[in-house]
């Protein structure tokens, strides 16, 4: 194989390389421009590929593949695997910092896909490696062996990031009160979460849901981080009661948004991009005056009130961009973001979303979770998946705030809580109107989370895909093994015969034929042994 490297679009090296395992360092040109990476790989048993943004791998090979990232969005990692999902070629380079572009075309002529790796570099690049593995084994296990060569130092999360979340978002939106929250977060409390998010609407005060009317202007008073008087007029007494529920208080910020109508916009103006559609700007990273403003703004939060933390949002808005990369300056800004809420409050519990729910935003937040999916547990079970095999074990990867309509069946209420198990489960339902049904089931399954929190925290986990789908997802430990089964024909393949114990979750469709177990369904009613209902538990 040739792989041919240039920068400003001249050739200044080409490799003759071959092996099933290449690393290929990329020696940095100490200069500000274009460098471009260029070789072939023949289209051989290739049926899928999976990238960093793909939430399942793909359901076919495209002429064109495309993927970008920075440090602030997504890693630079194609894998192409065949129908079994065994690995033919991944490729990948260990630089997470620059905006990068992986573009794959596909050569119908020369039966190749011809591949030019495109990174934005800049005098602070540092050496770093191309790598090409070719080993016929899981596609996975390339992506875990490509997140070890990272050398990213293991983290010391802390207990409170795996504890079950109550998040206002989905039940109420901008329509946020002190009184509701206290009312609502008493049921949590009682219910079992231990964690409680004040999503966006707390610092303004108009009352609001979201809709396609209202969706449109959305951020427009975003920006100022001032508590709304009327909605919380004495927010630190507010705070200190629900804390004494046995509940954690964070709240949602959005950096790098200033909205259209906020009071700080005149004086940022000069320091924002173009207006995007929901009523705000974005704050231009670059301008370092500007955006130490705004940094000090959010970290004084946790001076000002007794919180526990912050839900930070919209940290990936500035997508990679070769002409305009921001990915060195985003990372600056969110690494003296986190080290300052860190020194007001060394055990501060700090939530990053999907799209930088990557390796290299790991020092930087206690907890990953997933994109928004409201009313998709399935969605939620897959997200979850592609965070989890991104970011590997013992790290506390948070479910959507799990969300369904008043009339939901039991059966499908327990799948939302199902799925929410290959995280740390999180909900946001209006409490006070719930039935004793939903009741039942949101405490049977968070008790059961809360039984088995020291596999779920410590365990080795396993997702399996099948064509372009998530067939199962397992967590083990030597003494038990979890398994959340989406594909009903799975399970056999998906139990480990050398644990002990076996906890079989059904997500399928269908009901489970297990000979020998034990059985409960939605809310935790026993069942008849040897055969798992649908939305239910069996264990063996």
């Amino acid at each position: 194989m040739k792989i041919t490297f240039s920068f400003n679009s001249k050739e200044y090296q080409t490799l003759d390389v071959s092996g099933e395992y290449l690393q290929i360092p990329v020696l940095p040109v100490r200069k500000s421009g274009m460098l471009q990476i260029r070789f072939s790989l023949p289209i051989l048993d290739f049926h899928r590929y999976w990238t960093p943004d793909s939430r399942v791998p793909s359901s076919k090979i495209f002429w064109t593949i495309e993927t970008t990232s920075a440090a602030q969005r997504n890693f630079p990692f194609l894998s192409f695997f065949n129908i079994a999902q065994q690995n033919r070629a991944s490729i990948a380079l260990n630089n997470l910092i620059d905006d990068c572009r992986i573009l794959a075309r596909m050569n119908q002529e020369r039966c190749t896909y011809d591949l030019t790796i495109s990174v934005s570099i800049c005098e602070e690049t540092e050496e770093f490696c191309l790598i090409l593995d070719c080993r016929d084994q899981p596609w996975t296990r390339c992506l875990a062996d490509y997140r070890k060569k990272l050398d990213i130092p293991e983290q010391n999360f802390p207990a409170a990031a795996w504890e079950p979340v109550y998040c206002t978002w989905y039940a109420v939106h901008a329509a946020v009160t002190s009184d509701w929250v206290e009312k609502n977060a008493a049921i949590a409390a009682e219910l079992g979460f231990s964690t409680l998010i004040i999503d966006d609407g707390w610092c303004f005060e108009q009352m609001k849901r979201v809709s396609p009317e209202t969706i449109t202007t959305w951020y427009e008073n975003i920006g100022n981080w001032e508590v709304a008087p009327g909605k919380f007029p004495d927010f630190i007494a507010h705070v200190r009661r629900v804390q004494k529920m046995g509940l954690r208080y964070l709240l949602w910020v959005a950096p790098f948004l200033i909205g259209d109508r906020s009071k700080i916009y005149e004086e940022l103006k000069s320091a924002t991009d173009e207006k995007y559609l929901e009523g705000y700007h974005l704050l231009n990273v670059q301008k370092r005056k500007e955006a130490e403003r705004l940094l000090k703004m959010i970290a004084s939060l946790l001076e000002k009130y007794p919180i526990d933390g912050l839900k930070i949002d919209f940290l990936d808005q500035y997508f990679p961009n070769l002409e305009q990369p921001r990915g060195r300056a985003t990372l600056d800004f969110i690494a003296r973001l986190s080290a300052a809420i860190r020194n007001i409050r060394s055990d501060a519990l700090i939530e990053f979303r999907q799209s930088y729910a990557t390796p290299g935003m790991l020092p930087y937040a206690t907890q990953f979770r997933a994109g928004d999916v409201p009313f998709d547990f399935l969605d939620n079970f897959q997200r979850l998946a592609q965070i989890r095999i991104g970011l590997g074990d013992r790290v506390p990867v948070h479910a959507d705030p799990v969300y369904w309509h008043p009339q939901e069946s039991a059966v499908n209420i327990a799948r939302h809580m199902i799925a929410s198990l290959a995280g740390v489960p999180m909900l946001s339902m209006e409490m006070t109107t719930l039935s004793d049904l939903e009741s039942r089931i949101i405490r049977n399954w968070l008790q059961f989370y809360r039984d088995h929190l020291e596999t779920f925290k410590t365990g080795t986990w396993h997702v399996q895909y099948q064509q372009s789908a998530v067939s199962y997802i397992s967590v083990r430990t030597d003494e038990e093994q979890i398994i959340i089964l989406n594909d009903e024909k799975r399970l056999e393949m998906a139990m480990d015969n050398t644990a002990r114990k076996h906890h079989i979750l059904n997500l399928s469709p269908a009901p489970l034929r297990l000979p020998g177990c034990t059985a409960t369904g939605p809310a935790g009613e026993e069942c008849p042994a040897g055969c798992i209902p649908l939305g239910g538990r069996g264990f063996r």
